[in-house]
């Protein structure tokens, strides 16, 4: 009897010691870091069935790492503070819910676009210029377009 009462103790001290590490290890991965990117450039973005229109995330912008997918790409968080508007928030009932935007760096004739239809600061431009996203050719050609 004393044997299965020993056994048994052990058993339960097994037991609170895993769960205790299990919950330790739980809360220290909820305040961790997360990965963060900020923006150095402007990225355009669309999506929301609107591939057409096209939209700015303007340099300095934080982007939180979520996910990297075997296709290529990688999914970030952004997050807004939402002021002067109560947005009705619901519960998803799509099991695929998730309905992202797709933001990408900007190429010679986008960068035309938004120079003849978007307020783009001098900076942003500046930023979009330095990024690397075009190449000196692209961007000496449009520098020449844009001084006549």
């Amino acid at each position: 009897m004393g044997n299965k009462r020993v056994f048994q103790y052990v058993v339960i001290v097994a037991l609170s010691f895993c769960s205790g590490a299990f919950l330790t290890y739980q809360i220290i991965k909820e305040q961790s870091m997360p990965l963060v990117h900020k923006l150095q450039a402007p990225l355009l973005f669309n999506g929301a069935g609107a591939a057409e229109h096209q939209y700015i995330l303007p340099a300095g912008t934080s982007l939180y790492f979520d996910q990297a997918f075997p296709e290529g790409f990688v999914r970030y968080k952004v997050y807004f503070n939402v002021e002067g508007v109560r947005l009705d928030s619901q519960e998803a009932t799509d099991k695929f819910w998730l309905d992202p935007l797709t933001a990408f760096p900007p190429d010679e004739s986008e960068i035309k676009k938004l120079l003849a239809g978007y307020p783009l600061s001098k900076s942003e431009l500046a930023a979009i210029l330095k990024s690397g996203y075009l190449t000196k050719d692209e961007i000496r050609e449009l520098l020449l377009e844009y001084s006549k």
